[in-house]
């Protein structure tokens, strides 16, 4: 089939952005100049800038033409490699499936996926589980039942993984999985790489003199995540020649997990607070903590400012995700995962699954350090 006449002068005008041949402001060629640059009819080309401007690429003003609009908006990370294509009758239905998403670690996963799915002439279901596994369940049995072309999963956390996700891949069904892996499903899933970025927060407290060191986590236990960050633990002592305490592992919190209820979710919190308080009285040689996950990072800075100690004078905190400011220094000192990375390489790979393609089992992200309010040297 033919590419309809208005669709290529949308694909003109955006070209002629994306290499710089129209700027921000500049004005773009009117609908009798297209119609008749193309041969076709002011009908024509006139639908080609109405969907410039439905997708805010350009700005028509009544009286004096249609402009090339602002694409660096605030808040908006679109650039002019990132200009949408038009969404089409044969464009693709994807969905995605998350436990949930906040300012801290997901966000931005969504946002980009959403866009690159856009990009990709793809519509984006987003449907959040709360972490269960039933509505995992359900949500992938329901999508599939809906007619969508491929799903992305981030997987829910618990030891036996979700039946219905290998059901997929022993289909052949279009799959790729984010922030984490499940072992023996071959499914293609991009994550972070947590063991090094966990061996590299645990370095840095190394370099600032400190020795005793406890990491602090929900279980690893079905979960590669956590389970690749715990690793990365272990080797960064190993490579300075230390002997780890097993005892320094805390590795049995509950309450950054999905709750059925608000009413356990506060007792979940009370009884994570009890047992690090517990550690810390039983264990004043700690001075550090590397902590797998942002929320229980805060919870651990609560117990410490109730025992009246304080953050970094008498302990340090380093931790998985945090949100930024982009006027002040973060509140912990972190691992910053590149969610956007994240997303587009996971819509770029459901898409070559889509055209049959064969890709990588797993893909690794990179990460960034950043350095927060939360550390400092351990002085003697």
């Amino acid at each position: 089939m033919s590419t309809p006449l208005y669709e290529k002068i949308y694909e003109y005008i955006i070209n002629q952005i994306k290499q710089g041949h129209l700027m921000e402001g500049d004005r773009v060629p009117s609908e009798k100049e297209l119609a008749e640059e193309f041969d076709v009819s002011r009908i024509t080309s006139k639908k080609a800038l109405d969907l410039l401007a439905q997708n805010n690429i350009i700005e028509r003003i009544r009286g004096k033409g249609s402009f090339v609009a602002n694409l660096q908006q605030e808040n908006n990370d679109c650039s002019t490699n990132d200009i949408p294509s038009p969404i089409l009758p044969n464009s693709k239905l994807i969905a995605l499936i998350i436990p949930d998403f906040d300012n801290a670690f997901g966000l931005n996963l969504v946002k980009t996926i959403e866009k690159v799915c856009l990009l990709n002439n793809c519509n984006l279901i987003i449907r959040r589980t709360g972490g269960k596994t039933k509505e995992e369940e359900n949500a992938i049995i329901d999508l599939v039942n809906s007619g969508v072309d491929g799903l992305i999963i981030f997987p829910v956390h618990g030891e036996h993984y979700n039946t219905e996700i290998l059901k997929l891949v022993l289909k052949d069904f279009p799959i790729v999985l984010v922030d984490r892996y499940l072992k023996g499903i071959p499914a293609s899933s991009v994550c972070t790489n947590n063991q090094s970025a966990s061996e590299t927060l645990t370095n840095y407290l190394f370099t600032l003199g400190h020795k005793e060191i406890a990491f602090m986590s929900p279980t690893p236990n079905g979960n590669s995540t956590i389970e690749e960050r715990l690793q990365g633990f272990h080797i960064a002592y190993s490579k300075q020649g230390l002997k780890l305490n097993p005892d320094l592992l805390v590795i049995d919190l509950i309450s950054s997990l999905p709750q059925n209820n608000e009413d356990q979710s506060g007792i979940t919190l009370q009884a994570d607070s009890q047992s690090i308080k517990r550690f810390i009285e039983n264990h004043p040689e700690v001075t550090a903590f590397v902590v797998g996950e942002y929320n229980l990072a805060l919870t651990l800075n609560n117990v410490l400012n109730k025992l009246g100690k304080k953050v970094p004078e008498d302990y340090s905190i380093v931790c998985f995700d945090c949100p930024e400011d982009r006027y002040e220094q973060p509140l912990f000192t972190h691992i910053h995962q590149h969610e956007e990375e994240m997303g587009k390489k996971a819509v770029h790979l459901l898409m070559k699954q889509l055209n049959g393609e064969k890709i990588p089992k797993h893909t690794v992200i990179d990460f960034t350090l950043f350095k927060g309010k939360s550390t400092a040297p351990n002085l003697p």
